[in-house]
Formats: structure tokens, C-alpha cells, sequence
């Protein structure tokens, strides 16, 4: 039996509460046609912080400053996707200005309120709902709001 695929993702918290995901490309073998954290797969000599990190920039084009790890999530549909553990971070703070989509992951980028997560039906997990709602509560308290 193989290892499972590591990934590291980013919700990215804007000052309004909402948390970024981008609508995965039609050709991605993972979830297409689906909203995903910003993030992919941590590279054999990297950490999970520092994948994360990378993958935002290669696809958000910031940089993460302040961020915290929220959650080990596996993968949903192991039967179709294939076994994977998803490290999922609450991103408070990012360089680089206004993130948008900079490579062709995604075919659009778009900014979520935790509660509207609920009402998408091509949302990649729905574990994603609960994290984006503790990554709101993360920013809040970092901002003193």
C-alpha cells in the first residue's frame, strides 16, 4: 500500500471575514469544476508550512505572513482521488497586495462569507465550511475585532 498524498492549503481571510477559494480548472485530476482552498501537494523536501506558503504565491500571487494550521483533513473520495491528507491553514496576514489568480489551477478565484460555503454544490469538502468559519474567528482575534 502507498502513501498517501500530502497537500497543504491556504484560507486566505480577508478583513471583511470572507475566505478565499478558487473554482478548479476542468483539466485538474482532482476535483475539477469544484471550489478549493488555495494550495497542492507538499514536494518531498518541503514542510507543510513551507508548501503552503509556496503554493499561495505560484497561485494566489501573495505571500503568507501570519498564518496558523487548522486541521489534518483526509481525503473524502479516496476511491476516486486517491488517499491523501490535506493540511488546511488559516492565513491571516499576506505581502504582496490583493491575491489573485496568477496560473491556470484555477478558472476564476472568489471570496466566500463562511456561511455562504453552505450553498455551493461544488464545494471540494465539506469540511471546508467548519475550517473557514474557525479561520474567520482566527483573523478576528489577531485584529483585535
Amino acid at each position: 500500500m502507498s502513501e498517501p498524498v500530502v497537500t497543504a492549503s491556504a484560507l486566505l481571510v480577508n478583513e471583511s471575514g470572507q475566505v478565499l477559494f478558487g473554482l478548479r480548472a476542468d483539466w485538474k485530476k482532482a476535483w475539477p469544476g469544484h471550489w478549493d482552498a488555495i494550495g497542492g501537494r507538499v514536494e518531498p523536501d518541503e514542510t507543510p508550512d513551507d508548501a503552503m506558503g509556496r503554493e499561495v504565491h505560484e497561485e494566489a500571487g501573495v505571500m503568507p505572513t501570519e498564518f496558523l494550521w487548522l486541521d489534518c483533513v483526509p481525503e473524502r473520495r479516496p476511491d476516486v482521488y486517491g488517499d491523501a491528507l490535506h493540511h488546511v491553514y488559516a492565513v491571516t496576514a499576506w505581502t504582496g497586495g490583493v491575491p489573485e489568480s496568477v496560473c491556470d489551477e484555477h478558472t476564476e478565484i472568489g471570496w466566500f462569507a463562511p456561511e455562504e460555503l453552505d450553498a455551493l454544490t461544488n464545494l471540494a469538502d465539506i469540511d471546508y465550511v467548519r475550517l473557514a468559519g474557525v479561520a474567520t474567528r482566527q483573523r478576528q482575534a489577531v485584529s483585535g475585532g
